[in-house]
């Protein structure tokens, strides 16, 4: 890929960046979401469960007021006058009279109490007292031994409360009931006398539990120490077998708090123990229930973290851009300068890394003008000194020569020939200063090689001879000076000078589809591929002056029109060389 290239869009520092800023946000946004969730759904569960506890107690303590108050009733039973005198009395006509008296007391609690079904004494003698002389003993019931009767007589004139069953020892009568019992103790005797029975209507218990609402499905039961259900709401499934419930758990755990899964779902399980009857008040909640609104709260918060997404996305974008654009600008003036425009200057106002980044190219772009412009001029300078350099190689050993020639003519009486040389020289001369321009036209170039051509024809007579067939419409091109001579030199002395026979020098010039070629053609011995590279490759410290020329003249070209002008040798042994000069097709002034 070119360096100068856009970038694409998606390799750009603006969308890595924008892609970074975003996935992070992204990232903290999902976080904060999910967190603020499960704090928020954590504080709605405890908020419930804080609820169905409150709840649980509330009932615990209503349960143990109604009990208490039962109790009390109980007690006021046990310790009536009219009921003592009843389990003493032997005489069945006096007893029947105290048993009317102690009836009255017992209707009366019944009629003020609409949740007591039933209250009763049990002798141990046999005898039975109900508060309704209509009550009647079941004959196929054996109170001794029902489980109220046994266990008042267990705890010894303390109240005993069973769990809910149905009561069958009165006669025609199968009601849900919770009993209350107690043993009356003789307060003459302080002995045990017989059995105070209150039946609580189960409905009571039923009324205070079933008013409450855990959720959709949560409900609230109650289980005695032993794990028997004294109350659910479902208690007749429970019966059935159709429902199960998780009472051994909750009886052998010592949590007040518990999450059991069972068939009907993961239940979570509020236990308050009851201090007087040890039953155990469980508030049981749905765990998929405990945030009513939990849809409502993902929706909200999807909602918000979705608007704090887009408003991320934009800001990224925005920062990013914010961000990247100084660098871009960066990037396309540091393209300009790879295109050559070093007058270019990047403005960067950021007081940042980047605006000090921008500052640094800046002095950069400076420092590289200032040394183009150093390098110029001693570009500039390498070419004068080398065309003086060239100058210099070529005059002294060929006007020495020359003279030489001329002063072997002059003894010789050969005037004329001396005249034309020495018209030859002076122009040859006038033509290589050339008023100190390095930039001339093909038809001084032409004309100064043609004098040289002169002065060597005067000298070799007719072992050289030349001929110059320049087209005419490039004669007004420009070309940089003294291109010809050196090759027409090179031609003569190690082509034509080495051949035992008279050799010929041709010069050519026309335009091609590129610009213009010269060409300096001679017939001598020729040079193989290893003498042309050494030709085009000696240096100044090589003492082959002609040689020197070559590689100067190729050089010299490049530099003033580039690296696709210059020199091209066909040559092989005994064939002869042909020099091609490539030139652009300049015409007018150029910048010498």
């Amino acid at each position: 890929m070119k360096r100068n290239e856009r970038l694409p869009r998606f390799r750009s520092i603006q969308v890595a960046m924008a892609f970074a800023y975003s996935v992070l946000s992204v990232a903290m946004i999902v976080g904060a979401v999910l967190i603020s969730y499960s704090v928020t759904e954590e504080a709605a569960r405890s908020s419930s469960r804080l609820y169905t506890q409150q709840l649980v107690v509330q009932i615990a303590g209503n349960i143990e007021s109604y009990i208490e108050y039962m109790d009390s009733v109980s007690a006021f039973v046990q310790s009536n006058p009219d009921v003592q005198a009843f389990l003493r009395e032997q005489d069945s006509e006096a007893r029947a009279a105290i048993a009317l008296r102690a009836e009255k007391a017992l209707g009366a609690i019944v009629r003020s109490r609409k949740d007591i079904s039933l209250v009763s004494v049990f002798g141990y003698d046999g005898s039975f007292l109900a508060h309704d002389p209509a009550v009647l003993i079941n004959p196929n019931a054996e109170p001794a031994k029902l489980g109220w009767f046994t266990q008042a007589q267990a705890k010894g004139g303390k109240p005993a409360v069973s769990s809910s069953h149905v009561q069958n020892v009165v006669q025609d009568s199968y009601r849900w009931v919770i009993s209350l019992s107690r043993e009356v103790i003789d307060q003459t005797t302080n002995q045990g006398a017989g059995v105070l029975l209150v039946d609580l209507n189960f409905e009571v218990i039923d009324r205070i539990c079933g008013s409450v609402s855990l959720g959709k499905r949560g409900y609230i039961f109650i289980v005695d120490g032993e794990g028997n259900i004294v109350y659910h709401p479902r208690q007749q499934l429970i019966y059935g077998g159709l429902k199960t419930e998780n009472i051994q758990q909750i009886i052998a755990s010592r949590d007040e708090y518990l999450s059991i899964k069972d068939a009907d779902g993961d239940k979570l399980y509020n236990v308050r123990t009851m201090a007087t009857t040890g039953w155990k008040i469980v508030g049981v909640n749905y765990e998929d229930e405990l945030v009513a609104n939990r849809e409502s709260i993902r929706l909200t918060y999807t909602a918000w973290g979705l608007g704090f997404f887009a408003i991320t996305i934009i800001l990224s974008i925005i920062l990013a851009k914010r961000i990247s654009e100084p660098l871009m600008r960066l990037r396309r003036s540091m393209q300009a300068v790879e295109l050559g425009n070093f007058d270019i200057r990047v403005d960067i106002q950021s007081s940042d890394e980047i605006g000090e980044l921008g500052k640094d190219f800046n002095i950069m772009i400076a420092e590289i003008r200032e040394l183009i412009r150093e390098n110029s001029e001693q570009q500039e300078l390498k070419r004068k000194s080398e065309l003086k350099a060239l100058q210099l190689q070529i005059n002294p050993h060929f006007l020495y020569n020359t003279l030489d020639s001329v002063i072997w003519m002059a003894e010789g009486g050969k005037e004329q020939e001396v005249i034309t040389m020495v018209s030859a020289l002076a122009r040859l001369f006038r033509l290589s200063i050339s008023k100190g321009k390095e930039i001339i036209d093909i038809r001084s170039e032409v004309e100064h090689v043609g004098h040289y051509l002169t002065i060597q024809k005067i000298r070799y007579k007719d072992k050289l001879d030349y001929s110059i067939q320049v087209d005419p419409d490039i004669l007004g091109c420009r070309t940089v000076k003294i291109i010809l001579q050196p090759l027409v030199e090179n031609a003569i002395y190690h082509g034509i000078k080495n051949k035992p026979t008279p050799g010929k020098v041709t010069i050519r010039g026309h335009r091609t589809e590129k610009g213009l070629e010269l060409l300096v053609i001679d017939d001598g011995v020729g040079m193989g591929t290893e003498a042309i590279a050494r030709a085009l490759s000696r240096t100044a410290a090589d003492t082959d002056r002609s040689g020197l020329g070559v590689r100067n003249v190729d050089e010299r070209i490049k530099l003033y029109f580039g690296p696709e002008f210059g020199l091209d040798f066909e040559s092989s042994p005994e064939t002869g060389t042909t020099v091609r000069i490539r030139l652009p097709a300049i015409e007018g002034e150029f910048p010498s």
